[in-house]
């Protein structure tokens, strides 16, 4: 299987280091040379005799590189290594291409550098996967609206800059020239939707928006303490951050496992398998402002989660399932 090509070991990405640096440099020194076997935990006797051409059977040496003196050596071949992309991740790069979100995270000259790649195995056919899980109540917005606003956000977070926007609810209530700091980007596989968490700098709070319900997105010229604002903002962080995390035992049936883990991927997040209850243990560690929508998903999950952490989390999804029958009774629903 193309898994276990040599050109797929981690001594052969160590190699391709060294002759990339080597090229680029003109040389490469020893020491250079031993740090990145140990990057690569391949500093073991065997693999150094190979690379210094020391090995006794002269087959099993790697003739790549040139002795100039004690401590530095240069290549003796002029060139470097490109990327080498196997079979099997063609097939696949071409086929994430397919999704309509390439374009968020992706130039333009990438994708098309890998559609223009080619492979000898069959490519898989998007349209034998069907999506059910759009949201009932929004439509999905054209992915070139979309696109800025994201890319817009990212920028944002990274360079730590203020944005002004107005947001309109999913019940139509309109806040007009919000000004905040956005914190995180989500997506949501329960119902295709990118959100994003603001730190607002007047309310001193934060609050979740759906991504595509934002308008006249643009950074905040005004003048205004930059640093004081983002110390509030750190040290709002801080305190929001909840005492203990949420501890779920998974029970690994109907595809549980898989559905935690993809439900709760923008949470950071631990996970052990309990040998003595045959079960998944995952802690999920969280902002009190996340409170509400970690119970929300938790509840999605059914039966085969359980939470053991904190009680006050067990004492509110047990009264939302009670109030939940109750109404259900009430109605002669079951």
């Amino acid at each position: 299987m193309e898994v276990f090509l040599e050109l797929k070991s981690t001594f052969y990405k160590a190699l391709e280091e060294i002759i990339n640096i080597a090229y680029k440099k003109g040389e490469i020194s020893q020491k250079e040379i031993y740090d990145i076997l140990t990057k690569h935990n391949c500093n073991f006797p065997e693999l150094e005799k190979r690379l210094f051409a020391k090995n006794k059977r002269y087959q099993k040496n790697i003739y790549v590189l040139k002795k100039q003196d004690e401590k530095v050596y240069s290549l003796r071949i002029n060139s470097d290594i490109l990327p080498y992309v196997t079979n099997l991740e063609i097939m696949w790069l071409k086929f994430i291409m397919s999704s309509r979100y390439a374009s968020l995270f992706l130039e333009e000259n990438t994708i098309k550098k890998i559609e223009r790649l080619k492979s000898t195995m069959p490519q898989i056919d998007s349209n034998i996967i069907v999506p059910k899980n759009y949201s009932k109540i929004l439509s999905r917005e054209d992915i070139k609206e979309l696109s800025p606003k994201i890319k817009m956000i990212i920028k944002s977070i990274l360079e730590k800059k203020l944005l002004i926007y107005t947001y309109k609810t999913r019940h139509g209530i309109i806040f007009k020239e919000v000004k905040g700091i956005p914190v995180k980007i989500q997506y949501s596989l329960k119902d295709d939707m990118f959100y994003v968490i603001f730190y607002s700098v007047e309310q001193k709070n934060f609050s979740k928006c759906i991504i595509q319900n934002l308008e006249g997105i643009r950074y905040d010229s005004d003048n205004f303490d930059r640093e004081k604002i983002l110390k509030e903002y750190e040290e709002y962080l801080k305190n929001s951050r909840a005492k203990e995390p949420i501890v779920l035992e998974v029970e690994n049936t109907r595809n549980a496992l898989e559905k935690s883990f993809c439900i709760f991927s923008a949470f950071e997040k631990s996970a052990r398998f309990l040998k003595e209850k045959n079960k998944h243990e995952i802690k999920i560690f969280y902002y009190n402002f996340e409170e509400a929508e970690i119970i929300s998903r938790i509840l999605y999950l059914g039966k085969n989660v359980v939470v053991t952490h904190p009680e006050h989390i067990r004492e509110h999804i047990v009264a939302r399932v009670k109030n939940v029958l109750k109404i259900y009774t009430e109605n002669d629903l079951v």
